[in-house]
């Protein structure tokens, strides 16, 4: 991975697809590179997620609504607030991969990108 030195030590890039609350790599094991359209440079090879995995991630998503829609508003509120602090905590590694796959300053990315989430 070409990864510039800064906040990439403490959060590191996965390049697996994420279904049910789990990293797993495609089931087709189809891979794609992720190029820095800056200089054309591969930031790293991912999983690319086929018809199997998709169905597979809809089946999770779809069970794991039901426990959401069933918790009341204060479980849901503090795992929101969870994600936001964890957002929060990793906020420049974030700012720095967004950065990097799309193009765009650092600066864009940690202020409008995740200063919007």
């Amino acid at each position: 991975m070409n990864i510039p030195t800064g906040a990439h030590l403490e959060l590191p890039i996965r390049t697996q697809l994420f279904i049910n609350n789990e990293w797993v790599d495609a089931k087709s094991k189809i891979t794609f590179d992720t190029i820095n359209p800056v200089d054309e440079t591969k930031i790293a090879t991912v999983h690319e997620a086929g018809q199997e995995d998709v169905d597979l991630a809809v089946e999770a998503a779809t069970n794991a609504f039901k426990t959401w829609r069933a918790a009341d508003g204060s479980t849901r509120r503090n795992l929101l607030l969870k994600l936001a602090d964890l957002i929060e905590q990793n906020r420049d590694r974030l700012a720095e991969v967004e950065s990097l796959d799309n193009g765009k300053p650092k600066h864009v990315a940690h202020a409008a990108d995740l200063g919007f989430t």
